[in-house]
């Protein structure tokens, strides 16, 4: 949880990250060790692709592991310590290796279960380069043995790490498995073009929402190898900013680019940049947050979106609950308000 403010910075630093959300099912044993970073207020990895010159990634085995069962590194970030400083140092533990950070590729939030109950855990995955080729790993409490893989080994490890049956094992391999999806998909964000609205216009129509708000919204829009995917609007409302979205292209839905969005629209609110986003706030007054009207708010949970009593809504979103979606037969529409404002002084 202490790493939350940091990410807005690390994402500058590093790059927007595909932001999937997963669930996981683990035995006693695995929840007795999320228990136990629990207690100790820790919520999250920070895991690392660590790609030699060779192009092979270095990967690590713990002690309790099957033979022959390996994973990449990944470590816990201390109290008060930088995300990039403790992937660094988790690095040097666990592989011996000194690498350089040069891309966040993922954010997973993911649902850990067992029984009847859920912790929610984050792992910030990095993709990471090294001039070195030795693997001499500090940490020998933690790690077993170490080895360079190359792609196609590395692809074969997520199998074996599926088929150990064991909760953590296998979110690995689904970890790994996106992360080495990520690594060749260049995942941008910027504001629409007039030549993207044909775009926009397709996404909204497929997914149902916005259409009525298609030409008054501000647009950016999410590209993978800059072929456009997704799109997310801002409207600006007589009294107050309405976020549209996401739409994204059923392909890529699933793969954490439409929260992507959300990430990136949330951080622009809090200092904007971006054009749009400044001309969206400038008849607000200071401090404003933004508004949301959905019945699928899932996205906007994890950002500090929380849902409000229609009296405390602004006078445009309750005309909106009882005209646009009066009548809707699907889970019904709620209003919802971001906990974080704008910076407009």
């Amino acid at each position: 949880m202490h790493l939350l403010p940091q990410l807005s910075s690390i994402r500058a630093r590093f790059g927007y990250p595909y932001h999937p959300w997963m669930n996981q099912e683990f035995d006693k044993k695995g929840w007795a060790l999320v228990q136990k970073s629990v207690h100790e207020n820790r919520y999250h990895d920070v895991t690392m692709l660590i790609e030699g010159v060779d192009g092979r990634f270095a990967l690590m085995s713990k002690h309790s592991y099957p033979p022959g069962v390996f994973r990449s590194p990944s470590g816990g970030v201390n109290p008060g310590e930088d995300i990039a400083a403790g992937a660094l140092r988790e690095a040097r533990e666990e592989t011996g290796l000194k690498i350089e950070l040069k891309k966040f590729i993922a954010n997973i939030t993911l649902d850990i279960t067992f029984e009847e109950d859920v912790v929610t855990w984050n792992s910030y995955i990095f993709h990471a380069t090294t001039q070195n080729a030795r693997l001499k790993p500090t940490d020998l409490k933690e790690v077993k043995a170490t080895t360079w893989a190359t792609p196609v080994q590395v692809h074969q490890m997520v199998e074996k790490l599926r088929e150990t049956g064991n909760g953590g094992l296998i979110y690995r391999a689904n970890l790994t498995e996106l992360s080495m999806w990520a690594l060749d998909k260049k995942l941008t964000i910027r504001p629409v073009r007039k030549l993207d609205l044909v775009f926009v216009g397709q996404f909204l129509r497929k997914s149902k929402i916005g259409i009525e708000d298609f030409e008054r919204a501000n647009w950016w829009i999410a590209e993978i190898n800059s072929v456009p995917v997704a799109t997310l609007g801002l409207v600006a409302r007589p009294d107050c900013v309405e976020v549209i979205g996401p739409a994204v292209d059923l392909p890529y839905q699933g793969q954490g680019v439409g929260q992507a969005l959300i990430d990136y629209i949330c951080d622009q609110w809090k200092n904007p940049k971006d054009k749009p986003i400044l001309d969206a706030i400038k008849h607000l007054r200071p401090n404003e947050p933004l508004w949301l009207v959905t019945n699928t708010p899932g996205y906007y949970l994890n950002v500090d979106f929380e849902i409000v009593n229609h009296k405390q809504a602004p006078k445009t979103l309750k005309n909106k609950m009882t005209g646009t979606h009066a009548n809707d037969s699907s889970m019904r529409h709620k209003i919802y308000r971001s906990s974080f404002t704008s910076v407009k002084k």
